[in-house]
């Protein structure tokens, strides 16, 4: 109910229904299953590993678990984690939490896998439960919010960021978004503060929480009924803090890496916006095909002969929606609802991932709210027979089945995972990369590092088919490092030299480039070229001064071709750059080339 107060301000109606109200007697079944069936469904996580972007179990390098204060939770790692991006982002609520966790996990001597597992799981039940809350403001037949809280907690899209450890960010993003969005309905009249530090929260732990901005504007419109001028003014200080966010963002992800070669021109950028939406929509339908990558790249779509034909089909959703706006508001709200939830990860900006892929499950976690919405809304429209109520349970319990046996087993571990996803990605180079680099840390048999090649091999191939991809001299590097494993050096060299001629070609400053010319030096040194290894370990210093092994190495080449002068202007740089010099290393430098 509206109405005009003395100084003309639209009045709103308070909250009703009440986050406590969940615990109340007559609504303790529905809270009972809300919380048991989630978890009931996602307890099989408890034995599942690292994997992916964890930082383990797949990876050698990088990783949200291989964040400082993840890894040892300091006052110093805590400065750290506040004044300095980590792996492209700044998102330091994020880590904070997940090293909070892992912290109090180890003081306990608890398992760490499995309490961070079930972790992720508390957080998404919470979210479930907070998603009820707010449905109950706009719908009255609680069992109909329930089951469309259901979808949000139980259907399979949803296993991504519940499931994989490093989607914690996604549900805490999610979790404080949720919050300050029941914090700004509690105080609909007023400015509420707490709405606006929860808000920072959530994009503190994951930018793309940026979504509350239009979240808030349409609930302001369809809800409230405010005007566009008073809505606008009162979503202000929300807007003021999404643009600083984007700034940061922005700022962070453009010295992480250059996205130039991925992205595609702005004009063409509405069109991938609305085919990502074809995909959203049939996913969540037909959630059979889920995948951790479905490469489907922005340079990729663009190029397919259905890039512009299937951007069509929501601009007749648009218009039919827009006809029903005033019949179906509360079924127009939930659609909006659910675009507004993927946006800023739906093409109009660039970011890291994108060069794989444009859409993935998690970016889909919190627009699942427009979808509990959507079908709350139909089933609450339901006959005297209850049909609509007894459908949609049919298909919720499809959807968990989905969800407990195919979709949540799938990220026990990284050989499952893309054994998996390589079925399922438009070009699976992807996927062989990951099974490669899963194959080459295992190394524990021959037939390791031969499955190892194999899977790089064919990630070569399909990458030379994009001949500008990074990716390839990537490719390039890591069978480069398997072929060392397998004590083939001068096919190591090789391919450690295709990558770096790849990449300064390409005059792309990759991790693996600089690493690229430490790891062929290596082999040169292994195979006596001794010269060679110096010029490759001489350039790692130029860009690691605290690579300690390039340093010994180079000491100890000099020596060896009795190049002693070389030899002590390495030792200076070192002691220079506080390298410590092993005692063996010492004694020979001393005796073989004693200083003047």
């Amino acid at each position: 109910m509206r109405k005009r107060s003395k100084n003309n301000r639209t009045k709103i109606a308070q909250l009703r229904f009440k986050f406590s109200d969940l615990f109340a007697a007559d609504n303790k079944i529905i809270t009972t299953l809300l919380i048991l069936l989630p978890l009931l469904i996602y307890a099989q996580v408890w034995g599942f590993s690292f994997v992916w972007d964890d930082g383990d179990g797949g990876r050698t390098v990088g990783g949200h678990l291989q964040n400082t204060f993840v890894l040892d939770a300091s006052w110093q790692s805590f400065w750290q984690l506040f004044t300095q991006p980590y792996f492209g982002m700044y998102i330091p609520i994020g880590y904070l939490f997940l090293g909070l966790l892992k912290s109090l996990v180890q003081l306990f001597s608890l398992p760490v896998y499995g309490i961070l597992h079930l972790g992720n799981v508390a957080v998404h039940i919470v979210n479930g439960l907070l998603v009820f809350t707010i449905l109950r403001q706009f719908i009255d037949n609680k069992w109909a919010v329930a089951l469309g809280a259901g979808f949000f907690l139980l259907h399979p899209v949803q296993v991504e960021a519940v499931a994989w450890i490093s989607g914690f960010r996604d549900l805490l993003a999610t979790l404080f978004t949720l919050l300050s969005l029941y914090h700004y309905f509690k105080k609909p009249n007023d400015m509420s503060y707490l709405s606006l530090i929860f808000f920072i929260l959530a994009v503190l732990s994951k930018p793309s929480a940026v979504v509350l901005v239009p979240i808030l504007f349409l609930s302001n419109h369809f809800h409230f009924g405010l005007k566009f001028v008073e809505n606008f003014i009162k979503t202000l200080p929300y807007i003021f803090i999404a643009l600083l966010t984007a700034a940061v963002a922005y700022s962070v992800q453009s010295n992480y890496a250059d996205f130039s070669p991925y992205t595609i021109a702005v004009w063409q950028r509405p069109f991938a916006w609305l085919d990502s939406i074809v995909f959203y929509v049939f996913k969540i339908i037909y959630p059979y095909h889920l995948s951790a990558s479905y490469t489907l790249s922005p340079k990729f779509i663009s190029a397919a002969w259905w890039f512009y034909p299937l951007a069509i089909l929501p601009l007749f959703l648009g218009y039919w929606l827009w006809l029903k706006r005033k019949t179906e508001r509360l079924v127009v709200f939930a659609v909006a609802l659910f675009i507004a939830g993927f946006f800023t990860t739906s093409g109009f900006v660039s970011f890291s991932f994108q060069k794989y892929s444009l859409v993935a499950d998690r970016y889909l976690y919190f627009a699942m709210l427009g979808v509990a919405l959507f079908v709350a809304a139909i089933i609450s429209k339901a006959d005297k027979k209850q049909f609509g109520i007894w459908a949609a349970a049919i298909i919720l319990l499809i959807f968990a089945t989905l969800s407990a046996f195919r979709q949540i087993p799938i990220w026990k571990n990284s050989l499952i995972l893309w054994s998996h996803s390589v079925n399922y990605e438009v070009n699976p180079a992807y996927s062989h990369i990951n099974l490669g680099t899963y194959f080459n840390n295992t190394g524990l048999r021959i037939t390791d590092t031969k499955d190892a090649i194999k899977h790089f091999d064919k990630a070569i191939v399909y990458y030379s088919k994009e001949p500008t991809n990074k990716s390839l001299g990537n490719s390039f590097y890591n069978k480069g490092n398997v072929l060392v494993k397998q004590k083939k050096y001068q096919q190591a060299e090789d391919y450690f030299d295709k990558s770096i001629k790849f990449f300064a070609q390409r005059r792309a400053k990759m991790p693996s480039y600089n690493k690229s010319f430490y790891n062929r030096g290596v082999v040169r040194f292994k195979q006596d070229k001794l010269a060679l290894a110096y010029q490759d370990f001489e350039r790692t210093i130029k860009t690691e001064p605290k690579n300690q092994q390039a340093q010994h190495n180079m000491i100890f080449i000099n020596i060896k071709l009795k190049q002693c002068k070389k030899a002590h202007q390495v030792k200076k740089f070192a002691d220079k750059n506080n390298i410590k010099i092993p005692q063996s290393l010492s004694q020979e430098l001393k005796s073989k080339c004693p200083s003047k």
